[in-house]
Parts: structure tokens; C-alpha cells; sequence
């Protein structure tokens, strides 16, 4: 079993290293229209390399974020993985895949792209229900 958990350890203490996830510094929430440059200038240091800006990840606390605004439930896992190939002709280059538990017990998969955050699938049983209601996303 801790074979099991090890990358995904390995994982979190990495991201955890390279990007660490700052602290809500005006007091107002994120909205979700402004996923995808929140964070942009937090986590790049001054000296990148040009073209280097490209390989930047949605911090894996905020693709937690994302997902929850959408449905309800908890993350019970969580990983880096390539796009498939349909995702890749649409120019995604990294994926944030999440499983999320829902409160019916049924296991959704949700697939960001971890550069900007957007959605890219989402799969399982119970997904119509587990839908938040009144979001627009």
C-alpha cells in the first residue's frame, strides 16, 4: 500500500518545493474567471530563460480549487500525467488529472490543463448530480 501512495508523495512534496501556494493577500476570493492569471506572476522567478515561462503549472492546490467550484465532493487523488492525443492537437502540454469522491460515493476523473487550469474532461458516475448548482462553468 505505500508503494501505492509513494509517487503520489513524491508529488505533492515537489510541487510543494516548486511552487508554493500563497495566501489570499487582499482578503477577497478567487473568482473563477480569474483562474488563469492569479497565479502567473507568483511563481516565476526573475531569471527564466525566454520560452521557459511555457512549462509553469497551475499549483496543485489550485486545481483543487478549480475542480471544488465546479463540483461537490473531496480530492482522494491527484497527478501529473501527458494530455491524450486529442488534447495534445489542442496544444496542452502538461494535465492535472483529480479523482474526486462525491458525497453519493461514486469517483469522478477531472482532467485540467495544468498550465492554465481549464477543463479539459470530466468522467464518471453521479456527474450530473454532483454538479454545483447555479455555477456557470
Amino acid at each position: 500500500m505505500a508503494r501505492l501512495h509513494m509517487p503520489l508523495l513524491i508529488l505533492c512534496s515537489l510541487l510543494m518545493l516548486v511552487a508554493p501556494a500563497s495566501a489570499d493577500r487582499d482578503g477577497r476570493g478567487h473568482d473563477d474567471d480569474d483562474h488563469k492569471q492569479d497565479w502567473e506572476g507568483e511563481f516565476l522567478p526573475p531569471d527564466l530563460p525566454p520560452g521557459a515561462e511555457e512549462f509553469r503549472v497551475v499549483p496543485l492546490r489550485r486545481a483543487v480549487e478549480i475542480a471544488l467550484a465546479r463540483f461537490d465532493g473531496r480530492v482522494i487523488a491527484a497527478r501529473l500525467t501527458g494530455p491524450l492525443p486529442g488534447e495534445r492537437e489542442r496544444g496542452v502540454v502538461l494535465v492535472q488529472e483529480l479523482r474526486l469522491l462525491t458525497p453519493d460515493r461514486d469517483v469522478l476523473r477531472i482532467r485540467l490543463d495544468a498550465r492554465t487550469g481549464a477543463f479539459l474532461d470530466v468522467a464518471g458516475r453521479g456527474l450530473a448530480k454532483a454538479r454545483k448548482k447555479g455555477n456557470p462553468l
